[in-house]
């Protein structure tokens, strides 16, 4: 009982003040960006490359509308928490792009581009 007690007294004087909507929206978002820029491929031509410039693009979009005030902290945290991490699954997946090249039929390696005759 003592110790419940003790643990009960210890965990009211060792909590603090919650942090602040705010703060931690800003604190959120600033730390995606940062992730998403740190990475060495970030602005190859990869797909993670390409998630990780979309990642940063649409935190540095969501920062400058909290500090021009159209958009709200709350709806913030709300809309584009879900998207950011969905970019940051995106980019930790590891998959390759799936593009697909299709090749033509005719071979191209015997043809004459600076022709004017149709041939």
């Amino acid at each position: 009982m003592r110790i419940l007690l003790l643990i009960s007294i210890l965990s009211i004087l060792g909590a603090g003040e919650p942090e602040v909507l705010e703060a931690f929206v800003v604190k959120y978002f600033m730390l995606s960006k940062s992730k998403m820029e740190y990475s060495p491929t970030a602005w190859q031509d990869t797909r993670e490359g390409y998630f990780r410039a979309y990642g940063s693009y649409k935190a540095s979009q969501v920062l400058d509308s909290l500090d021009m005030g159209t958009l709200s902290y709350y709806k913030a945290g709300i809309r584009h928490f879900k998207g950011m991490d969905k970019i940051r699954i995106e980019v930790n997946s590891g998959k390759d792009f799936g593009h697909v090249v299709k090749r033509s039929i005719k071979p191209t390696f015997n043809v004459n581009y600076f022709s004017s005759t149709e041939d």
